[in-house]
């Protein structure tokens, strides 16, 4: 029988390539609403162009997480620099503010210490049991939408505060002598499950920074 001739048959009974299609290694797949045969090599192709989809799609989100990354890292090299370059407590104090506004677009800033050396220090100074048991408490900065009414307090009525993160400032030895805490109206801003690596960063940066002037003064 010539290749016509079985090209004719099977154009007379096309559900013959349904009944041998497993037979022959062949896989029924919808097309157009109607029933055709795909070959097995032809599925694997298939297969493999959406593994690869789904592959380009996690590289893009690495990227883009990386991108992030280096953007935040920029920004905390310049919040050191400017830390380095003030003297005095009320100067890193002031440097602390400007870098959070200006590199991380955050204008609602509160910073309480009760470490002896900060009496002096105005409202930041703030002594209260209840604010430093909280602090005491923080193994790790907190971020979500609650604070007691006392760190609510630190903050104008307007706009209505959505999301808070609350960092520990402690010395050397682990003791905290104060407490920052950000704010935003954005419920996204400082979300439960965000990570808190570059926050206990700034943490740290900050207790080193203050506690140096403090004990200078």
């Amino acid at each position: 029988m010539h290749s016509e001739q079985v090209l004719a048959f099977l154009d007379e009974h096309p559900e013959l390539l349904q009944q041998v299609a497993a037979r022959y290694g062949l896989q029924s797949a919808p097309q157009n609403g109607e029933r055709v045969v795909v070959s097995f090599v032809e599925r694997q192709m298939l297969e493999l162009k959406d593994q690869n989809r789904q592959l380009e799609a996690q590289l893009q989100q690495w990227i883009e997480r990386g991108q992030d990354n280096d953007r935040i890292l920029t920004r905390l090299h310049q919040l050191t620099l400017a830390q380095l370059a003030a003297r005095g407590l009320e100067s890193r104090i002031a440097a602390l503010r400007g870098s959070l506004r200006q590199h991380f677009q955050l204008e609602r800033v509160a910073l309480r210490l009760w470490h002896p050396a900060a009496d002096g220090a105005g409202e930041h100074y703030n002594a209260q049991s209840e604010v430093q048991g909280l602090a005491r408490n923080l193994t790790a900065p907190y971020c979500g939408p609650y604070v007691n009414d006392e760190v609510l307090s630190w903050f104008p009525p307007t706009p209505v505060l959505q999301s808070f993160a609350q960092v520990a400032l402690r010395g050397p030895d682990g003791q905290a002598f104060g407490i920052l805490v950000l704010a935003s109206d954005d419920t996204q801003r400082f979300s439960f499950d965000m990570h808190t690596q570059y926050l206990s960063q700034i943490g740290e940066l900050i207790s080193a920074a203050l506690l140096s002037a403090l004990e200078a003064q």
